[in-house]
């Protein structure tokens, strides 16, 4: 099974910034469980809206998840400081996201992606932005590699991220994913992708559905982890049944142990 990250303890969320701001340690303790019981293999911590508490935010965060989910972190922030000044504080090798080509933020980050032995989620744009087309996906992934194979980060702990946008403003960029999801897996294939999968139904109604058809077409394509809320309905039935109609899972044994788990 690949990573599934659940992405509910994040800043931006009204709710949650809230209870962050309110140190509510049962909110925060709460959605960190429903989201490992529901089969997320990272839960991810966000406290990036308040950049002048972010690291006060996010060490809080930290200790508060670490003490009822026995899962590792994804560390979500863009600032350096804030991932070298927490990372002690981690109890299991956690997924750093996130680096990218941009000049500013490589270069602060690949000391540290070095140094935590786990994934790195690599956004596939640099200092001109996120590239329109695949190619532009691939030179910006290339780039990336290169610099971390170089700082000692093999490709299995790459987790390239192509950026996927909302199908209801860019409609013609799911192509263009999908297909720098392929070519991505061709040429590096060792390494492993993911994106936030919630991006392609914003702003539609009924988005589940969205969320578990542009699934089944991601997995297919190359894809191997997601960013999501694992408590949606149906969608971690949805990633287990893909998974073995893809033979993506050998004689179908992940599908069976959650079914008899009672998550499917």
């Amino acid at each position: 099974m690949g990573i599934i990250v659940g992405e509910r303890i994040n800043s931006t969320r009204k709710r949650i910034g809230q209870a962050i701001r309110d140190r509510d340690v049962a909110r925060i303790q709460k959605e960190a469980k429903n989201q490992a019981d529901a089969g997320a293999t990272h839960i991810d911590v966000n406290a990036g809206t308040n950049p002048d508490r972010e690291l006060e935010d996010m060490l809080w965060l930290i200790d508060t998840v670490q003490a009822v989910v026995d899962l590792p972190l994804s560390l979500d922030s863009a600032n350096p400081a804030v991932v070298r000044e927490v990372l002690p504080r981690v109890q299991k090798t956690p997924l750093i996201n996130s680096i990218s080509g941009e000049s500013n933020r490589i270069e602060g980050m690949v000391e540290l992606v070095a140094s935590n032995a786990g994934p790195v989620v690599a956004l596939t744009m640099d200092d001109s932005g996120l590239p329109e087309d695949v190619a532009g996906r691939l030179k910006a992934a290339a780039t990336i590699r290169d610099v971390l194979n170089k700082a000692g980060v093999d490709d299995d702990r790459i987790v390239f991220d192509p950026l996927l946008r909302p199908l209801s403003t860019n409609p013609d960029q799911v192509a263009v994913f999908l297909e720098a999801v392929s070519r991505l897996r061709k040429e590096f294939p060792a390494a492993h992708q993911i994106c936030g999968m919630s991006n392609i139904s914003f702003g539609l109604p009924n988005r589940n559905n969205i969320n578990k058809a542009f699934m089944t077409l991601a997995l297919a394509a190359g894809m191997d982890c997601f960013v999501l809320d694992p408590t949606e309905p149906g969608i971690m039935a949805n990633y287990h049944a893909a998974r073995a109609v893809l033979c993506m899972d050998e004689y179908c044994m992940e599908y069976i142990m959650q079914s008899r788990e009672g998550r499917l």
